[in-house]
C-alpha cells in the first residue's frame, strides 16, 4: 500500500513527499465527504483539518483530482455500466478503510475521523444516512430494521449469528435458525441475546455515559453487561438501558419508544431542546435550540418524514421562531416582538 501511495503522491514540482499518513488521512476525507453522509459538522472538521497544514491541502487535492479522474472515467459508459463501475469504486473504498481502521496510524487528525459517528457509519457492513430508514433481511431470515444515521456489522459463522450495533437504533425480528446458532446483538455496553422475539436496540456512542436502549415487543431478551457477570431478563411488553457496567431497573413498555419503527416521534411533555436534539437525527443539515426557548414542553405526535413541516408545526403551536440561515441551517429561537 505505501508503494502505491509514494507513487501516486509523487511531487511533480521538486516538493517533499507527502507523508503517506497524510495521504491515508485525505483519503479518508474525500470518502465520508463524497459518501452522502456527511453534515454540517464533518465539513467544519474538514476544513478544519485541510486548514492544518499546507501538506493536508496538497493531498486534499491531489485525491479529488483522483476521484474526479474516475467520474470522468464513467462519463462515456452506459448507465448501467456506470453505476457498476461507481458501485465497484464505493465497494473497494469501503473494503480500503475498514482495513485502514485495524492499522496503528499517528495523528489526532486521523484518530478523530476514524472515532467519530461518520466514520462508523461509512465502514458499516449495513448503514442509513440522515432521514433515512430500511429493512435488510439476513441470511438467516431474520429482519433487523435500521433507524436514521445507523449502523451494523454482521458476522454469521457455524457457532453463532452476530450483529454489532455500531451507533443508532434498530427493530430486530429473529427467525429461526436450522443451525440452532445463538444469535447475538452486541454494542460497546455489552451484549443481548434474544429468545424468539421481536426487539428494539438503540445506542449512541457520543452519550455519556453511553447508554444501550432495550424494548421487546415479542418473545423476551437476556442482558449482559461488558463489565457484569449477572444476566437480567427482559420480557414482552418491557423496557430497560445499560452501561457496560450497570443496569436499570426494568420498566413497563412507553409505546412511544419504538414509534420511529412506524415513522413517527411520539412525545409528551419533553423540552423543546431534548426534542430538537431527536428531531436532529432526521433533519438533512444542522438544527439547533437557542437557550433562551429550550425549557419549552412539545406533545404530540410528528413524522420524521418532512422535519420542516415539523418545524413549521412548532411555529404554530409554540412562541418560537425558526431561523433558517439556510435550508441546511436552523435553529429554534424565541419569537421576535
Amino acid at each position: 500500500m505505501c508503494a502505491m501511495t509514494i507513487s501516486l503522491f509523487a511531487p511533480r514540482d521538486g516538493a517533499q513527499p507527502i507523508d503517506p499518513k497524510i495521504v491515508t488521512q485525505a483519503a479518508t476525507w474525500l470518502a465520508i465527504m463524497q459518501s452522502g453522509i456527511a453534515g454540517p459538522t464533518d465539513q467544519l472538521a474538514c476544513q478544519r483539518w485541510r486548514d492544518a497544514h499546507p501538506d493536508h491541502e496538497r493531498a486534499w487535492q491531489r485525491m479529488s483530482a483522483l476521484s474526479q479522474d474516475v467520474r470522468k472515467g464513467t462519463a462515456g459508459l452506459t448507465p448501467t455500466l456506470a453505476r457498476q463501475a461507481l458501485y465497484s469504486t464505493t465497494y473497494a473504498r469501503r473494503t480500503i478503510l475498514k482495513s485502514v481502521a485495524g492499522l496503528t496510524i499517528a495523528g489526532a487528525g486521523f484518530w478523530g475521523v476514524r472515532e467519530s459517528t461518520s466514520w462508523k457509519t461509512l465502514t458499516a457492513d449495513y448503514s442509513t444516512g440522515t432521514g433515512e430508514q430500511r429493512t435488510i433481511t439476513l441470511a438467516d431470515n431474520t429482519q433487523v430494521m435500521l433507524d436514521t444515521n445507523s449502523a451494523i456489522d454482521v458476522q454469521f459463522t457455524n457457532a453463532r449469528r452476530h450483529i454489532s450495533l455500531r451507533t443508532g437504533a434498530i427493530m430486530v425480528t429473529t427467525a429461526k435458525d436450522p443451525m440452532q446458532r445463538p444469535f447475538v446483538v452486541m454494542t460497546d455496553s455489552g451484549s443481548i441475546t434474544p429468545i424468539g422475539t421481536r426487539f428494539t436496540v438503540q445506542y449512541d456512542p457520543d452519550h455519556s455515559p453511553a447508554m444501550t436502549q432495550v424494548a421487546v415487543m415479542e418473545g423476551a431478551v437476556d442482558i449482559h453487561t461488558q463489565q457484569g457477570n449477572s444476566v437480567w431478563r427482559v420480557h414482552a411488553g418491557q423496557q430497560t438501558q445499560f452501561s457496560h457496567q450497570t443496569i436499570d431497573a426494568i420498566a413497563v413498555l412507553n409505546p412511544s419508544a419504538n414509534a420511529w419503527t412506524k415513522g413517527m416521534l411520539v412525545v409528551e411533555r419533553m423540552r423543546l431542546a431534548d426534542f430538537t436534539a431527536k428531531l436532529n437525527h432526521y433533519y438533512k443539515g444542522s438544527l439547533r435550540c437557542a437557550p433562551a426557548v429550550a425549557d419549552l414542553l412539545v406533545s404530540g405526535a410528528f413524522s420524521v418524514d418532512d422535519p420542516h413541516r415539523v418545524l413549521a408545526l412548532l411555529q404554530e403551536t409554540l412562541p418560537v421562531h425558526v431561523r433558517y440561515i439556510t435550508r441546511y441551517w436552523a435553529t429554534l429561537d424565541a419569537q421576535q416582538e
